[in-house]
């Protein structure tokens, strides 16, 4: 893909003053998150010896701070894959063992994921829709948050979503070479945190929906074969460590339900068979638009929508463990628009679906995936869903686009027109002011660790 000057230069200020922002927020005066703590020792612990990758050392100090002791914390191995700490060793190497050193990699990775939505926007659409998700990507609460702190969340997203284009480009021109490197970069996101093996659902669905016969060839298969070889060395550390128990020890550690992803499962062949069944567009727009009613008329979403529209709303974040785990199963969906109303423009992109040859549908499927998988977990934290949030914002800024253009399209009065696009460019300055809004009170602040 080719760039041009103006768009490198557009693409550049917009990253920059995001990197620039998101190391601001860094630089706020704030605490460290558990986690942030942990990763950073375990790196600089990596950095000495690669075998000694436990958090062991913070037992003592929860004990001394009458702190219930996490049972990972007692565990000869961390419960997440080496990766990202990794990562932090090898850049430790170079900068020296702070928090500002081990900083840099979760903003690269941010700005990595400001860059890939340029690239998913283009690619899929035009220029003018990757500059606007590459803005909507920089301003967004939840990639500027997950930047800001020193959390795996950016690095695994930029590598899953980097698969996934990978893989819808493979699919689309029929390059299957393409599926090797996915297999790597898929490789990476598994070895970074264990939902990056969501990329292997996500794939199949894109391959399933766009070009069938990839399954027919060796190419395709080689994609979950080079990721799974990639993942052996820590299934293998896990086995020398736990032994037989190394199942139980896993569903332990990570409280995790079978059950989510069967119903994640089930609920994506089910949409699968509706699919089929639903050929006309006129009845997949039906459906869709009243599943997208069924949700946003709950009471709970109504006062998101209330929340949306009140530029002065600031929304709930804190330091409180658990804080929203007992939320309704539309938390995401509230709180997603509460964040930015650009995610409100993202819901209403779901129904290109209806569409015949929507090229939305591979922007809505990784998305779909992760939030269907995240709301049946529970457990809700808004930096589960920043893989969903870059498909979203992409969306969004196609969705945005659209109307613009429809806009130009449908009225013949020039007068019309330009009444129209005023009023709808009023409805995007408030969207952006607003998501800034939210930025610049909660967001540069840095003072949480749930959000």
């Amino acid at each position: 893909m080719k760039i041009n000057g103006p768009t490198a230069i557009c693409l550049a200020v917009i990253i920059l003053a995001a990197g620039t922002l998101r190391f601001a927020g860094f630089k706020s005066p704030h605490g460290m998150t558990w986690d942030e703590e942990f990763y950073v020792q375990m790196g600089d612990d990596l950095s000495k010896d690669l075998s000694n990758y436990n958090c062991r050392f913070f037992v003592d100090i929860f004990k001394h701070s009458n702190l219930a002791v996490p049972e990972y914390l007692n565990e000869p191995l961390f419960k997440h894959p080496p990766l990202f700490c990794y990562m932090l060793s090898a850049i430790f190497k170079i900068g020296g063992a702070t928090y500002e050193t081990a900083s840099v990699i979760s903003i690269a990775f941010g700005l990595m994921l400001v860059f890939l939505s340029f690239v998913l926007g283009s690619y899929l659409f035009n220029r003018v829709t990757g500059l606007c998700a590459a803005l909507l990507v920089a301003i967004d609460p939840i990639n500027w948050a997950c930047s800001e702190k020193i959390w795996m969340e950016t690095s695994l997203v930029a590598f899953m979503w980097l698969a996934v284009y990978l893989i819808i480009k493979a699919s689309i021109e029929k390059r299957y070479y393409l599926y090797y490197l996915a297999g790597i970069v898929s490789g990476l996101a598994v070895l970074t945190k264990y939902p990056g093996f969501l990329v292997i659902p996500v794939g199949f669905t894109i391959v399933a929906v766009e070009d069938r016969r990839s399954f027919r060839s060796a190419h395709f298969w080689m994609w979950p074969t080079i990721t799974l070889v990639m993942f052996a060395p820590w299934l293998i550390w896990n086995v020398v460590v736990y032994g037989n128990g190394l199942a139980e020890k896993i569903a332990f550690l990570h409280e995790i339900r079978p059950h989510v992803v069967l119903l994640s499962a089930g609920a994506i062949v089910a949409a699968f068979i509706t699919a089929r069944f639903l050929k006309a567009p006129a009845a997949r727009l039906a459906l869709l638009s009243a599943l997208l009613i069924f949700v946003f008329t709950r009471q709970y979403a109504v006062n998101g929508i209330v929340n949306m529209l009140n530029a002065a709303n600031v929304p709930l974040v804190g330091w409180e463990p658990g804080m929203f785990q007992h939320k309704p199963w539309i938390f995401y969906f509230r709180r997603m628009i509460e964040l930015s109303p650009f995610y409100f423009f993202a819901f209403a992109g779901l129904l290109f679906l209806a569409k015949k040859g929507s090229k939305e549908k591979f922007l809505i499927i990784p998305a779909l995936w992760c939030l269907l998988f995240f709301v049946v977990w529970g457990s809700y934290q808004s930096r589960y869903i920043l893989f969903a949030s870059i498909g979203m914002l992409v969306l969004a800024a196609r969705t945005a686009i659209w109307c613009w253009e429809k806009i130009g399209e449908k009225t013949g009065s020039a007068t019309t027109r330009m009444l129209l696009r005023s009023c709808f460019s009023i409805i995007l300055a408030y969207a952006v002011v607003k998501t800034l809004s939210v930025d610049l009170s909660v967001v540069i602040t840095n003072d949480f660790s749930y959000f």
